[in-house]
């Protein structure tokens, strides 16, 4: 009898009884979620809630101040998409690229800050744009920004990465 049971996106293991999982449910056991599995579920999350967020987004801007409310819509998504984005295609690369922790530490760091710096530039930018409204804007990027941190913390709170400490020498034994 086959112990695993698989229709596209749902997996259930038979042998324990196990609900099944879709995108968003239970993650698979430790070891068996890859680094490009959960930067694709991290990427896959944030875009889901991205889209959301440009919806809601484009139609309080419309409500509140018009076509300049689109505008600061349009200009919050892109500096969100931006932030969001490189976060888990930058631990992917780096995950290839197989530092020393220190060394990883350095880039991911220097990932975040061209990244808060690319959107101080954004926010520093429209600050005297007459074109859109620079407080929606800033509100806007803020909300996303907190939306994209929700889906990172749930896709890091739910993931199963295991941690494997490799085994030292014993000199004793030499």
């Amino acid at each position: 009898m086959n112990d695993k049971t698989t229709d596209d996106n749902i997996t259930t293991d038979e042998k324990t009884g196990d609900k099944p999982r879709g995108r968003f449910g239970r993650p698979k056991r430790a070891g068996e979620e890859t680094i490009w599995e959960l930067m694709y579920r991290a990427i896959y999350q944030s875009l889901l809630f991205i889209g959301i967020f440009a919806v809601v987004g484009v139609i309080v801007g419309y409500m509140f101040y018009g076509l300049p409310g689109i505008w600061s819509a349009v200009m919050a998504l892109v500096a969100v998409v931006l932030f969001c984005l490189s976060n888990p295609v930058l631990v992917a690369i780096l995950s290839r690229m197989h530092l020393r922790p220190a060394a990883y530490l350095t880039w991911f760091l220097l990932g975040w800050m061209i990244k808060v710096a690319i959107v101080a530039v954004i926010l520093l930018s429209i600050k005297d744009a007459t074109w859109l409204n620079p407080k929606l804007c800033a509100i806007l990027l803020l909300v996303g920004a907190m939306i994209i941190l929700a889906a990172e913390v749930h896709t890091a709170a739910t993931s199963r990465v295991p941690y494997v400490d490799p085994p030292t020498r014993d000199s004793s034994k030499d």
